[in-house]
Parts: C-alpha cells; sequence; structure tokens
C-alpha cells in the first residue's frame, strides 16, 4: 500500500515506521500553509503529536487555527483517511466536533469498549490500548461521523458515515489488541 504519513510532530514516529514496515510511505512534516500531496496514494495517516505551540486549539495568527490546513484536507479528501491522536482530533474538528482539555495525561495501556457499531465493524468488544494525551472528545457530530468505541476518558474511535475517514484517540502503533497492522485490516 501506498501510504502518505503527515507528521504532526509525533513522539511515535519509530513505532510508526516500523508497524507500516510493509508499505511504501512518503512523509510530510505538518507545519501551517502545507500543500499536502496525497497524489497516488492509498491512504493518508494523521500522526499523533502536539506539544507547546501545536495543540488542536493553538491558533497559528490570529483567528486561524495551527491545524487549519489540515483540517480544510481532511473535509475535501478523496483519499481514505486514519487519524491516530491528534489526527483524530482533527477528525473530530473538521466535521464540527469539539476537543476538550484535561489537565492529567491519560498515559498507558487503557482499557475500551466498543459500541455496536464498533463490535460489528471490528470484532472486538472491549481493547487495551495504548494512550498518551491531555485532550479528549466527549460526542461528536452524529450526521458526519459514528462512535466505534469509548473508554472513561472520552470517545476512542470514529468513522466518518460516508467517506473512508477513521480516527483513534489511542495510538495503534504502540500496539495493544489492536495494533496498526491489525487496525489498517480491519478499519478503511
Amino acid at each position: 500500500m501506498k501510504i502518505l504519513l503527515i507528521n504532526n510532530h509525533t513522539e511515535h514516529l519509530e513505532a510508526l515506521f516500523a508497524s507500516l514496515k510493509d508499505h511504501e510511505i512518503e512523509m510530510q512534516n505538518y507545519r501551517p500553509g502545507i500543500e499536502i500531496n496525497d497524489s497516488g496514494k492509498d491512504l493518508v495517516i494523521l500522526s499523533g503529536g502536539g506539544g507547546e505551540g501545536l495543540e488542536i486549539t493553538d491558533k497559528v495568527t490570529r483567528g486561524k487555527l495551527w491545524y487549519q490546513d489540515e483540517i480544510d484536507f481532511v473535509r475535501n479528501a478523496e483519499t481514505p483517511i486514519l487519524g491516530i491522536c491528534m489526527g483524530f482530533e482533527v477528525i473530530v474538528k473538521a466535521f464540527g466536533g469539539k476537543v476538550h482539555y484535561r489537565p492529567e495525561l491519560t498515559y498507558g495501556f487503557k482499557t475500551t469498549q466498543l459500541t455496536d457499531i464498533g463490535q460489528k465493524s471490528l470484532k472486538e468488544k472491549v481493547i487495551s490500548q495504548v494512550e498518551a494525551h491531555y485532550w479528549y472528545v466527549p460526542e461528536v457530530p452524529e450526521k458526519e461521523l459514528e462512535v466505534l468505541a469509548v473508554s472513561e476518558s472520552g470517545i476512542e474511535i470514529v468513522r466518518h458515515k460516508r467517506k473512508k475517514i477513521f480516527g483513534t484517540q489511542f495510538h495503534p502503533e504502540e500496539g495493544g489488541t489492536l495494533g496498526l497492522p491489525q487496525l489498517l485490516g480491519k478499519s478503511l
């Protein structure tokens, strides 16, 4: 598979490349103003990331979000997209959802319950996945997105109802019940 990896300044880059070793990867480092080139790609992965000046609510200029160009790309993309952590948050924002800050870090292996739709789609009831984030999503716009999994820290998996867009708040590249190779086979 030919994959475009948009690196949102993730600390999990080595694990991402290891998880995707059987695929042809091209990487672009995200920055405001980037022209995302998904031509000829089978999939675009939006990595986790963030940090000072790079969080989902940060602005690059007055009134323009740091991730606005990525948000616009998601809204208009025809190529399938998988968003991980920050990429998940970008997907949620692209379709009108809100992402909230929690002052305590959610970190480590956490248990996640799949919804009825998630169980049918992913063939799992409960999963254990690596989390590493301060941000959470309590709800999504149901017109565009469906929830496939939830945990005590919020929504964990969403899928667009009409487009091939899928997002996880957790880090499948770090292993767990649904590692990145397994997730690619089940999600898009």
